[in-house]
Formats: structure tokens, C-alpha cells, sequence
């Protein structure tokens, strides 16, 4: 089942042909089922009315955070962030922080709990998007003169730790390759593979968007998991909308060539990748069947996004240019690309370094 967000907290569901209004209370998410638009978009009018006031000086933490989650954030932010947002606030901040006055919050309060997450478990990179939240809600209360200084101006975040991302070697992509060759798994195995696509944009993919006879594949949608429901939404970026040239990939070409032979609907709006049952499956889903399939066939521990890193692996030891890399991969910036495969573009410039030595002990 897949909802397409219409505006900010309704979507629509295009098979049962239902509306879905997302209510937030007391740091909780709730959706409430409509038959007609105007029902449900009446609903989330009356809800605003409620709570269009602005949170006193006065307020506590826990109303300025929900002020700020449903009023600021939820009108520029991406479903998954929001989403994401809500959970820390539900489950950390508000049960932690929520009843202390916001005027009355201390660097040290606000420290405190960001060491007692970490003792919890939580890692350090995941406190410090906690931290982000905090930083960005307050500094909005001290443009609006709510508060006369955030507290987070004189509190430290946790060192964040460096990502090691799983990645295969040629050798072990094709041995997934055979692994997965006949089964659902093949196609969207070979897109992250050979284009480094993300999860979401092998799922969002639709036959409008590839184009066999010119070699060419746009990722224009996303179609992705969040709480349980799967929606569909813009790219990432600006950056992630891309067309990808798949003229060269033999391989590619052919197993997309296939899924369109078996596909039961010529709809240009049909998904590419489908489940056995001709249904579009959950990207949750994808991820499951691929552990197992690895488990099974006793290959080392590798998800979709792994194989987005495969991608850029194979490609920096092909001596591919990292705009190129950056680019094909939709990222926003080349730091982007540069920060995640650090340890990738380091080995590469050691190379850099021996050509150099090895010329000049040559002369």
C-alpha cells in the first residue's frame, strides 16, 4: 500500500481511495481515516485552530518542542525527518526535559542528558542529531525573543564517531549476482549495484522512467518506509533527481528488458520492481529477503544501501573521477561524497602520492 503525501499532514491512498489526516498530541502520532478530502481536510483546519496560539515565555520545554515539531518543522521537512524528529521527542527528550520551563533550561540540564543517552546505549552520533534538535528548536525561540540565549550555546556534543560502511568486492557481487539471478531480487540487486541507487529509488522507480531503446534511467521519486507506512515523496535532494546513462551496462539492460516482458500492466506509471505476485513490494521487505538470501548462501552480511557503496568502491578502484562518482550517486556536494567514503579517496590518494615518488626516482 502506498500513500502519496498531498500536503502537509494528509495523504492519499490510491487503492483503497481513502484520506489520511496525521493528528500530533502530547508528543504522539495518530491518523485518522477520511472517505472525502473535504472531511479530512475540515478535520486538520479545526485541529490548527486549536492550537494556532504561540507558546508563552513562560512555556516548558515540552510545549515549545511541540510547537516548533508541528508548526516549523512539519511545514519544510521531509516525512522521514519528521517522522524521525517525533520519535526523539516522544521517546527522550519530552519524558527527560519536557516539564522544565523553557526560560529556566540550563547548560547543564541540556548536558546531563545528552551523557545519559549515551550511557543508555544510544551511539554517539545518534545524541548528537538529539543535539541538533535542540539547537535548531531553541535558536528559533531566541529569534523570537522567547528566549534571551539558548542554553545550547554552552553545552558540548559527543565527538561523532566515523561510519564504516560494508561494501563488496567485484568478485563478491558476482557471486550475488548468481545467487539472486531468477529471483525478484535480481533487478533491484543489479540497480544498486550498477548505478548505486538508493533503496528508496529502486522502489520509487516506475516504467516512464526508463527509456531501454535510448540507454537511459531517470530517478524522479522515491517510494519509502516511515512508521510502518510506506509513502512516496521528491528525491533527497535537487541533486538526487538524475538521468543515468545505462546504454553500456549489457547486463542491466537485459534483466530490465525481462521484468518488462513479465510485467502485468503496460500503465507507464506501473512500478518496475515488483514481488513474485506482481505487487510492489514494502522496501522493508527487499531488505529482509536480501539478508536472507546472503545468509543463505553464506556471503558476508550486505544491504541495499552496502550495495550503493559497492558502487562507489568499484568505481574509485576503477580510477573514476569523484565528481563523477558524486554525481552518478546524487549527492548534494562532493564533501558529501568525500566524507562518507573517506576511507576510500584516502587509499586513492596514496596512490597519487607513490606515482609521484615513483616519478621522481625514476629522473
Amino acid at each position: 500500500m502506498a500513500r502519496k503525501n498531498i500536503q502537509k499532514n494528509l495523504s492519499y491512498d490510491t487503492e483503497r481511495r481513502l484520506y489520511y489526516a496525521v493528528f500530533q498530541r502530547d508528543g504522539r502520532r495518530r491518523t485518522r481515516t477520511y472517505r472525502t478530502l473535504a472531511e479530512a481536510e475540515a478535520a486538520l483546519e479545526k485541529r490548527r485552530e486549536e492550537r494556532q496560539c504561540l507558546p508563552g515565555r513562560n512555556c516548558t520545554l515540552g510545549q515549545w518542542l511541540t510547537f516548533w515539531l508541528e508548526e516549523v518543522a512539519a511545514r519544510d521537512r521531509a516525512v522521514s525527518t519528521l517522522y524521525a524528529y517525533r520519535n526523539m521527542a516522544r521517546c527522550h527528550l519530552l519524558p527527560a526535559l519536557g516539564e522544565v520551563p523553557l526560560r529556566e533550561l540550563t547548560p547543564y540540564q541540556v548536558q546531563n542528558y545528552l551523557f545519559e543517552r549515551m550511557e543508555q546505549g544510544l551511539s554517539p552520533n545518534t545524541v548528537i542529531k538529539h543535539y541538533v534538535l535542540l539547537t535548531t528548536a531553541l535558536g528559533l525561540a531566541v529569534r523570537l525573543e522567547v528566549l534571551d540565549r539558548s542554553p545550547l550555546d554552552r553545552v558540548t556534543p559527543p565527538k561523532r564517531q566515523e561510519s564504516h560502511y560494508r561494501f563488496y568486492s567485484p568478485e563478491q557481487l558476482q557471486m550475488l549476482f548468481s545467487a539472486a539471478e531468477g529471483t525478484m531480487l535480481e533487478l533491484p540487486v543489479k540497480l544498486a549495484a550498477y548505478l548505486g541507487l538508493r533503496r528508496s529509488e529502486i522502489c520509487g522507480l516506475r516504467w516512464q522512467d526508463v527509456d531501454l531503446e535510448a540507454g537511459l534511467l531517470s530517478v524522479r521519486e522515491v517510494r519509502t518506509e516511515v512508521g510502518g507506512e510506506v509513502v512516496l515523496k521528491e528525491p533527497k535532494t535537487r541533486s538526487s533527481v538524475r538521468r543515468l546513462g545505462i546504454a553500456g551496462l549489457r547486463d542491466l539492460r537485459e534483466v530490465l528488458a525481462r521484468a518488462r516482458e513479465r510485467r502485468p500492466s503496460a500503465d507507464p506509471r506501473a512500478w518496475v520492481v515488483l514481488r513474485e505476485d506482481g505487487r510492489a513490494p514494502d522496501p522493508d521487505q527487499l531488505t529482509r529477503d536480501l539478508r536472507r538470501l546472503v545468509r543463505r548462501r553464506g556471503l558476508p552480511p550486505i544491504s541495499l544501501h552496502g550495495l550503493r557503496h559497492s558502487f562507489a568502491s568499484v568505481a574509485n578502484s576503477q580510477g573514476v573521477p569523484m565528481f563523477d562518482i558524486s554525481r552518478t550517486l546524487g549527492h548534494s556536494s562532493l564533501a558529501v561524497t568525500s566524507n562518507i567514503y573517506t576511507h576510500l579517496f584516502d587509499s586513492t590518494e596514496s596512490g597519487a602520492l607513490a606515482a609521484v615518488a615513483r616519478a621522481i626516482e625514476q629522473a
